[in-house]
């Protein structure tokens, strides 16, 4: 199970069920533009009382992007309003708004996905991987690895909006079985979607240079795609305007047939995915969303 070290984000900004049932019943009827409004007068309140997350996002752009006294507290800010609008358009989604998907390297996607085995997409806390579930359309099936603490409307919404695009949800659960659903999935040539930013809850984890300094990343899924032989794919959604976002789908080095140990194809794999995820972030740092010492 994730900590609420790794996954507090969530309930600082989900809100109480009410509070989301209520949110989504005003959508329907509302522009999006409006609660972005309401979310930008709220932000400082968080950060006011929020010293984790703004200790957290403060080393991100001061200590590791090095931008200067004044840039770093705008983007601090800018940093937890991108999360406000993730999440309303994650409940603008359930509420039947459309939001407009453009496609990098989607080549890359269609080509793994015609392929008869299955193939490992990685994603991470950046942007909202959660939005190509709703409008990237999949001949296989993706299984995506959920945090098992949602409240009862977010999985809802979910679930709803995924059974219409051949995707499953696969909690997080604390005795790890989740591995073995997703295993299964990979060995019918299937797809598997997790996130490899964070270990929820698995000890394995390798340490690696992000932004200058040493990081933790989880080896779990990484070493899923080598010991079931089959190829990875990096998977980022970024937001790009109101309406709009990105899918950038990166395929990842691939180490089969190259007679390496699995502890090298697990390194070499782990390596590529955390280049991308780096230029990703510098890219897009403000859709970075890990309020904790990542670096730690």
């Amino acid at each position: 199970m994730a900590s609420y070290r790794h996954d507090n984000w969530r309930g600082r900004t989900d809100g109480t069920p009410w509070m989301q049932r209520t949110l989504v019943k005003m959508l329907r009827f509302i522009p999006v533009e409006f609660i972005y409004g309401i979310v930008a007068l709220v932000i400082p309140f968080y950060l006011m009382f929020d010293a984790r997350a703004r200790r957290a996002s403060w080393q991100l752009f001061r200590r590791r992007l090095g931008r200067s006294f004044l840039r770093s507290l705008g983007s601090v800010y800018l940093n937890e309003f991108m999360l406000g609008l993730v999440v309303v358009d994650r409940f603008a989604s359930y509420a039947g708004k459309k939001f407009r998907l453009e496609t990098s390297d989607k080549e890359n996607f269609d080509r793994l996905s015609a392929q008869e085995e299955g193939f490992v997409q990685l994603f991470a806390h950046l942007g909202n991987s959660e939005m190509a579930g709703y409008v990237f359309p999949s001949v296989k099936r993706i299984h995506v690895l959920v945090y098992a603490g949602e409240t009862a409307r977010m999985m809802q919404g979910r679930e709803e909006l995924f059974t219409q695009k051949n995707v499953e949800m696969v909690p997080v659960n604390a005795d790890m079985s989740h591995i073995f659903t997703l295993d299964a999935a990979l060995s019918q040539g299937q797809i598997a979607s997790m996130p490899a930013d964070r270990s929820f809850g698995s000890p394995r984890t390798a340490s690696y240079d992000f932004l200058g300094a040493a990081a933790k990343f989880p080896v779990g899924p990484f070493h899923l795609a080598v010991s079931r032989d089959v190829p990875a794919a990096a998977l980022f959604v970024m937001k790009t305007s109101v309406r709009s976002y990105r899918a950038y789908h990166i395929p990842l080095v691939d180490v089969r047939g190259k007679g390496l140990s699995r502890q090298e194809a697990v390194d070499a794999l782990m390596r590529d995915y955390v280049a991308r995820l780096e230029e990703m972030v510098r890219q897009y740092p403000q859709q970075w969303f890990n309020f904790y010492d990542f670096w730690a």
